[in-house]
């Protein structure tokens, strides 16, 4: 009898609409899934014997301070968990309510708003824009009066339109731009006006410019605000109880919302705010974003509300090519398409958006048929190729995700006399050394002072790198000494450097300015190239304003009438609280270009 209890309140449940917890199904299940993928974070390349790492233990090797994961599978969320903190000052944990800031993962949600109105037949995917666009226009030029903009081609990226990306605003900045202000490149909007610059329909331009012209056609023919019509039109049909694109954050949100981490220098420790809603303004859960992918897989295959079948097919077709290496990508409307190089299944084709604001970093993918995927959102916004691709590799290893992978390496164990004669420093340009140290069995590579690349041998003078899936090839000397190191898509070898050579960084690093100095002296560097370098010291942690120095040095030496050089030296001077010294430097940089605003900003600080 028991079990027509159990049949019997699941019918219950079901009739009366009630949210099912597939965890509560099956517990057991889903427990060994959850363990299964926070144990085998791997490398971009799986290899056959290597352990794979646990998420608490890589969180911590990247300093994130929590991540949300909902996984996909079989068109429904199979678990959803948090970890680590949203605040670390209150000891807030992460939870599956926890709300992050999803950056340029607001496009894909964006698209989708923007279909309803395709759907409706209020808006059509090639006529030219202008057509519906209201309180502000794209102004014509030479581009498009040969070929009109269309809704198409701004959510494909293939408008030609300017303004990649945007930065935010910090929260005690009193008033935001309007939408019309941003587009206008209006001064309170920080931001240059959108406009067309290049053929439209010829390539992919990566453009948020492109995605606020979208959002202001979609206001002016709904003629409502567009986080509204972004709530009634996706968010409230599928239940993303958690989501808005409401700048800033209402009260609401804020409770549940997760505080953003990031040791970049210009990050000033604050929740930012994004008033260019449809680039860059979502906030929502992981969950609530597997709610969407899962609303998309199913448009698909004609069993959704949110698209008709046609539709969504229209949004997941590719539309241009982007790149064609071991992944194939492509651009369709609002979604990155990505495929091995080799699959031939149509169950092997996944569609994905990636995001990245100040402090946070986000990930949503979803496979084009078969239900699944797997949501990923950090808040750390410092790295955006390590934890959370390693943990949508655990996914894809765990629920066995067609043709998603690469293909299995096995490596070839060698002798430790053989693995320490690659060991060494290895030249890859002016300024640029492959280091190389032996790690048990394999090797682990850095690109000066870049992430961990994990390679493994596969012969005796072979390696696989397993962050790029690429092979290195060791040529030894007649006495067996390894002498230089090359990859399939380098053209010369680089060479292995003696224990007395050094590159200009390798010198600043050691203090040695005057042997830094005349290095970067010969690779003859331009204005901003030097003055970035400047920066970058200048932001390094722990600072060494004697290196800072060496190179401004170097950098009037070579571009006495630079603005930005002199402007930097102002920033140097700051940095050692000589006030006089500074402003006569950015006076300075503002004679030789007066059209520099930030440098005149920052005099007019300085004069209070």
């Amino acid at each position: 009898m028991k079990w027509l209890v159990r049949i019997s309140v699941f019918l219950i449940l079901f009739f009366l609409g009630l949210n099912f917890n597939p965890l509560a199904a099956q517990p057991g299940k889903a427990r060994r899934n959850i363990k299964s993928v926070e144990n085998n974070l791997i490398p971009f390349v799986p290899v056959k014997g290597f352990a794979g790492w646990n998420i608490h233990e890589r969180m911590k090797h990247y300093h994130v301070q929590g991540v949300s994961i909902a996984v996909i599978k079989d068109f429904k969320i199979d678990w959803a968990k948090g970890y680590g903190l949203a605040d670390t000052a209150k000891k807030m944990p992460v939870t599956t309510e926890t709300v992050f800031s999803a950056g340029s993962i607001s496009k894909l949600v964006m698209t989708a708003a923007a279909m309803r109105l395709v759907q409706q037949g209020k808006l059509t995917l090639d006529e030219p824009i202008n057509n519906y666009l209201a309180s502000w226009k794209i102004k014509e030029n030479e581009f498009t009066q040969k070929k009109p903009i269309t809704l198409r081609m701004l959510l494909s990226h293939t408008a030609g339109t300017s303004q990649a990306s945007y930065w935010g605003f910090t929260p005690d900045r009193k008033t935001l731009p309007t939408i019309v202000e941003i587009l206008s490149g209006a001064p309170m909007s920080e931001s240059r006006p959108v406009v067309v610059n290049s053929e439209p329909g010829k390539e992919f331009k990566y453009s948020g410019g492109g995605f606020m012209v979208a959002q202001m056609a979609i206001m002016d023919v709904a003629k409502t605000d567009f986080a509204t019509f972004a709530q009634q039109t996706v968010f409230d049909p599928l239940g993303m109880g958690n989501s808005t694109f409401v700048q800033p954050l209402p009260a609401e949100f804020q409770k549940k919302a997760s505080w953003g981490y990031s040791s970049a220098s210009w990050y000033k420790g604050v929740p930012y705010v994004y008033p260019q809603q449809a680039a860059a303004g979502l906030h929502t859960t992981a969950t609530d974003l597997a709610k969407f992918i899962i609303a998309i897989q199913q448009s698909y295959r004609g069993k959704s509300g949110l698209l008709n079948s046609s539709l969504a097919k229209q949004m997941l077709a590719p539309q241009v090519a982007i790149s064609d290496g071991g992944y194939k990508e492509q651009m369709a409307l609002g979604a990155f398409l990505l495929e091995r190089k080799d699959n031939k299944d149509s169950k092997g084709k996944y569609f994905e958006h990636q995001g990245a604001n100040a402090g946070f970093i986000s990930y949503a993918m979803g496979s084009v048929e078969g239900g699944n995927g797997v949501v990923v959102m950090l808040n750390s916004g410092d790295d955006f190729n390590g934890l959370g691709k390693e943990i949508r590799r655990a996914v894809a290893k765990t629920y066995n995700w067609h043709n998603f992978l690469p293909e299995e390496i096995t490596p070839l164990e060698l002798n430790a006399e053989v693995l320490d004669n690659y060991t060494g420093r290895y030249r890859r340009g002016a300024d640029e050394v492959v280091y190389l140290r032996r790690e048990k069995d394999w090797f682990i590579e850095n690109i000066n002072e870049g992430p961990d690349i994990y390679c493994f041998p596969v012969a005796k003078d072979t390696v696989i790198l397993t962050d790029y899936n690429i092979k290195g090839f060791f040529v030894t000397d007649k006495s067996g000494r390894a002498v230089s190191l090359q990859t399939v898509y380098q053209d010369k070898p680089m060479p292995r450097m003696r224990d007395d050579e050094f590159t200009p960084s390798e010198h600043l690093k050691a203090k040695r300015y005057a042997e830094a100095k005349a290095g970067f002296r010969q690779m003859n560097m331009n204005e901003y190239q030097i003055t970035y370098l400047a920066y970058e010291l200048f932001n390094k942690k722990p600072s060494d304003l004697n290196a800072v120095k060496a190179v401004l040095e170097l950098a009037l030496e070579q571009h006495p009438k630079s603005a930005i050089v002199h402007s930097r030296w102002g920033d140097y001077h700051l940095q050692r609280n000589d006030q006089a010294s500074a402003i006569g430097y950015y006076e300075k940089a503002l004679e030789l270009d007066p059209a520099d605003s930030q440098t005149r900003e920052t005099l007019k600080r300085l004069a209070k």
